[in-house]
């Protein structure tokens, strides 16, 4: 059974598993995501609880559809989905020395790539491109 590190109670797995789950959907899509974000902080202690790595990947690909968390969708060119991101071009990702603007990302999407029908169909492809 998990234990939580501070303070050393166990707790069942499900409900680490729920709790992580609350914790990412409490992101307020602010447009820079970095460990230095006590939401992030949260969600990275529950998952080292259950030992679950997380992975640069999935970091990087929640921190992106976190950000367009409000955006209406579908998508349909480039120039929707930069001004979708909170801080436009200059929204942040960043997890340890990786980071990542909107505008960076949205140089490895092409025209065949639109329309998008989701936040996490943006992501999906931006990590897919960027080799993560």
């Amino acid at each position: 059974m998990p234990e939580w590190k501070y303070t050393g109670v166990p707790v069942e797995a499900d409900r680490a598993e729920a709790s992580l789950k609350t914790i990412r959907s409490a992101c307020f899509g602010c447009g820079t995501h970095s460990e230095d974000c006590s939401i992030a902080r949260a969600a990275g202690d529950v998952a080292g609880m259950l030992e679950k790595k997380v992975s640069v990947r999935d970091q990087i690909r929640a921190q992106i559809a976190g950000a367009l968390a409000g955006a209406t969708f579908p998508i349909a060119t480039p120039v929707d989905l930069i001004a979708a991101f909170p801080n436009g071009a200059d929204t942040t990702c960043q997890v340890g020395e990786l980071k990542m603007t909107a505008g960076e990302a949205g140089t490895l999407l092409g025209p065949s790539d639109f329309p998008f029908r989701s936040a996490e169909d943006v992501a999906d492809t931006i990590v897919d491109r960027a080799g993560l």
